[in-house]
């Protein structure tokens, strides 16, 4: 059986980045989802076991990407995708879903497109970053009624975003 957790954020106060969903599943081994598409971004970060990830580039031709702890993967709007927990070693693994009015020209910063939604990074600094943010929205927030509710989560997402692009920036190097 797996083990999962994830809360959708309906969330409409902000249009610049807006999380949609997140959670985080410790799958059993074979555990699949899709094919799918999805109407917003969405972003896996394995935090242990290995996958595959199965999509759609930028011309339609599915591509197959072999998935690692400490590695993570973007899915873009519209992109017909699969993903598949290993049989011996199954994938953990947590996720955010957003869009935003911003978000594609943040993107365009970075290195990750259709035909290379593998996310990775050599600097652990940046990495525990993320992780510590990603583990945060999915393991302290939860929907409430409250109209303070939706600042704290969109602060952890910029963060995890900023964490995003910060690592994979075609700058990072120079």
């Amino acid at each position: 059986m797996d083990k999962l957790s994830f809360n959708i954020f309906p969330n409409v106060n902000f249009i610049d980045l807006c999380m949609y969903q997140f959670g985080h599943e410790q799958c059993e081994p074979g555990h699949s989802f899709g094919p799918a598409t999805r109407n917003h971004y969405l972003f896996h970060y394995v935090l242990s076991g290995t996958g595959t990830l199965m999509a759609d580039n930028a011309k339609g031709i599915t591509q197959t990407y072999n998935i690692k702890s400490g590695q993570g993967f973007l899915i873009f709007p519209g992109q017909i995708n699969t993903y598949i927990a290993d049989d011996k070693l199954p994938w953990e693994y947590i996720w955010i879903e957003f869009d935003g009015l911003r978000v594609k020209e943040s993107l365009t910063t970075t290195e990750l497109t259709k035909n290379n939604p593998v996310y990775h990074t050599h600097s652990k600094d940046i990495r525990e970053k993320l992780v510590e943010e990603m583990l945060y929205i999915t393991r302290h927030l939860r929907i409430t009624v409250s109209p303070d509710w939706a600042y704290v989560p969109f602060s952890g997402l910029s963060d995890a975003v900023s964490q995003i692009i910060k690592t994979r920036s075609r700058w990072e190097n120079e």
